[in-house]
């Protein structure tokens, strides 16, 4: 069956393009097990889902897998081809007990920040380091990170404007002395190659390709021992983790939690918007200078990303 409507109507909802593309590849599994949904009975999905655990999948994999066919069988519905989702009652008997807990498989991984170090001293580019640190300093999300363009940065007032999605409350992040520096040190190396009005571009002047970060991410993690590519989701490393990274050590440094979910951007209630107003934009950007964790060692000189360095650059 043909999905191009399903992604349609995924988009019209408003969901961001990571999730859409993630739902149209899980579909796109199904579907080529099984052609035709509207004939899909609980014996195809037990023999579905015993066929994901073949793949040594994670149990969160699991249940993504699952949550984008439930969101695809509720659209089935609303364009009246089927009665009912069998997904919601499957789940609830098959895979409810696949919970999320501390250590356990389906946790972030999160690392030290000595090892946050060393994964930072590890980028050869200026495109890297970047990467790596708008990642750790900001807590963005991947998909706002690739969205950013060279007009929402700015090195004078030290400011960074998030791309509007829909997860997102609020745009600001800021730039501290070790982002300052490596910015300055990349948007110079970018000048030379600007074909896009995208903040990450390649060597041909093009924006990065969506899984760049992650390829990035993996390679210099793995030798480090800090990702398993195959492994369960606590030994993966991932843009992600970045975030769970970025909350975590804000918060263990000492920092208002009102401000760290401010920085995250995480959606409001209206109690969280009552409050959100009452914060002072200076206020957070102090405390963030205060506790964001230096991750750029004394020997690790940034004039030493030339343009020259950038030729195995993605």
């Amino acid at each position: 069956m043909d999905i191009t409507k399903f992604v349609l109507d995924c988009e019209a909802r408003g969901l961001d393009d990571h999730t859409i593309q993630t739902y149209k590849g899980c579909v796109i599994d199904f579907l080529n097990y099984y052609s035709d949904p509207l004939t899909v009975g609980l014996d195809e999905l037990r023999r579905y889902l015993k066929g994901l655990r073949s793949r040594e999948l994670s149990g969160s994999t699991l249940k993504g897998y699952f949550a984008a066919l439930s969101t695809y069988y509720e659209y089935l519905i609303f364009e009246k081809l089927i009665a009912y989702n069998p997904i919601l009652p499957f789940r609830k008997r098959y895979l409810a007990r696949i919970r999320p807990c501390l250590g356990g498989e389906n946790t972030r991984q999160l690392i030290s920040i000595d090892e946050m170090r060393l994964l930072i001293q590890a980028a050869i580019t200026p495109l890297d380091l970047v990467i790596l640190l708008l990642l750790a300093k900001t807590g963005i999300r991947r998909g706002e990170l690739l969205a950013l363009k060279i007009g929402d940065i700015s090195l004078k007032h030290g400011i960074i404007r998030i791309p509007a999605k829909a997860k997102r409350s609020q745009r600001s992040a800021f730039i501290d002395e070790e982002l300052h520096a490596a910015l300055e040190k990349y948007i110079s190396w970018r000048s030379h190659y600007t074909r896009s009005s995208r903040l990450l571009i390649n060597m041909n002047g093009n924006k990065i390709q969506r899984d760049y970060p992650n390829k990035l991410i993996a390679s210099l993690a793995e030798p480090l021992n800090l990702h398993i590519p195959r492994g369960a989701l606590c030994d993966k490393l991932t843009p992600h983790c970045f975030r769970h990274w970025f909350t975590t050590w804000l918060y263990r440094a000492g920092m208002d939690k009102e401000f760290i979910k401010w920085l995250r951007g995480d959606s409001m209630s209206v109690e969280s918007w009552e409050i959100y107003n009452q914060i002072d934009l200076e206020d957070v950007r102090q405390a963030y200078l205060w506790c964001i964790p230096s991750l750029l060692s004394f020997d690790m000189k940034l004039a030493n990303f030339t343009k020259s360095s950038l030729k195995d650059a993605i």
